[in-house]
């Protein structure tokens, strides 16, 4: 017996260095193809980026190292659960990702009775801050005795991943008609950025709740923040809705690429022009729509890793010039007057529990 097969998202790929070609008509081209993804998925294949395959895979390497390190050394960055001190490594069950739900009482019972997603977290933000007055918040990452190297890598990712969501963003404003294309990018400030990093382990586990539906890996959201630069393994999992068929389609790694997609601050700003999409991740595509009386039970562990760009938090979100007329999306309504800050606050209050403690870790079920 075999699951009805779901034909993966059709995202296009896009060239990078065909966005920022000086060859006016293929720049163009680019240019549209982008603005047309956007509005269609929320997502983009961008291949030839500046960050390169090469210090990918070496982030990759960071990652599985830190992620395979023994639990009393990893708790040495303990994340503390508090929604602005949203830094360090958070284990299995302490939070859990929703969508549109905004009552704390709902969260709670969704913390007690959902599943537990199968996931560790490594929050991180500008590793150059101190955490001083006007500063984003200081990393809360391992001594440099038990993990040596990282922190200076970090910076190089950082820095690379920084410049290139700046350049995601120029484009933007091309497509916008804007004559100052940093428009967008002058609402982030490099010496105090509020610009984020998740970095994500999913841990092996039985894949039956994941072809039935029961759980994911994790669960269906969308992103907070303005734009979000993603980089995941070969394993899959990734998934992203499709509205017009009312079902999630599987976003299949491609070798040499990096995801780029757009976020509720992006949503918002674009006044639903583009949209910010549900996802979620699942079981690989193999697994999931595959024989179910194969004996393969178990799906192997999985790393991907975010870069989330955002304006500084006292920037107002609200539509930009250009933008006046709405759009087709509107994925979450907003509160009038609302700035990044609050919005993110808002969100990862939720996630986290804002101090709650994490909840017992027990197998999806």
């Amino acid at each position: 017996m075999t699951r009805t097969y779901v034909e993966p998202a059709n995202i296009p790929v896009i060239d990078f260095r065909a966005l920022s070609s000086e060859n006016v008509e293929e720049r163009k081209e680019a240019l549209n193809q982008l603005d047309e993804a956007f509005q269609t998925y929320g997502f983009i294949y961008l291949s030839n980026h500046i960050i390169g395959q090469k210090m990918v895979d070496e982030a990759l390497s960071w990652s599985k190292r830190f992620f395979h390190l023994p639990t009393e050394v990893k708790e040495l960055c303990k994340h503390n659960t508090v929604a602005a001190d949203h830094r360090g490594w958070a284990a299995v069950g302490t939070g859990i990702v929703s969508q549109d739900v905004w009552d704390k009482s709902e969260i709670d019972e969704m913390r007690k009775s959902a599943p537990v997603e199968q996931k560790e977290i490594l929050e991180m933000g500008n590793p150059h801050s101190k955490g001083g007055p006007g500063e984003s918040i200081a990393n809360r990452l391992l001594p440099e005795d038990k993990f040596p190297g990282f922190r200076a890598f970090l910076e190089k990712w950082w820095d690379t991943c920084f410049e290139q969501q700046l350049l995601v963003l120029r484009a933007l404003c091309e497509i916008l008609g804007y004559s100052d294309l940093d428009y967008l990018g002058k609402q982030q400030d490099p010496s105090r950025s509020r610009n984020h990093m998740s970095w994500l382990y999913y841990l092996s586990q039985p894949v039956s709740p994941l072809k039935s539906g029961k759980s994911n890996r994790l669960n269906t959201h969308t992103d907070f923040t303005q734009l979000t630069l993603l980089f995941q393994d070969m394993v899959g999992g990734l998934e992203i809705h499709d509205d017009k068929a009312g079902i999630f389609r599987p976003v299949l790694p491609k070798p040499g690429t990096m995801i780029v997609h757009v976020g509720d601050m992006l949503e918002k700003q674009s006044n639903g022009k583009w949209k910010s999409a549900l996802h979620h991740v699942s079981a690989p595509i193999h697994l999931k729509y595959g024989d179910e009386t194969t004996d393969e039970d178990t799906v192997v562990e999985r790393f991907s890793m975010s870069f989330y760009g955002t304006p500084q938090h006292e920037v107002m979100i609200e539509p930009i010039p250009g933008c006046e007329t709405k759009g087709k999306w509107r994925t979450l309504e907003w509160e009038p007057n609302m700035t990044a800050g609050a919005w993110i606050e808002k969100r990862v209050a939720l996630e986290y529990g804002d101090g709650q403690q994490a909840p017992p870790v027990v197998a999806a079920a």
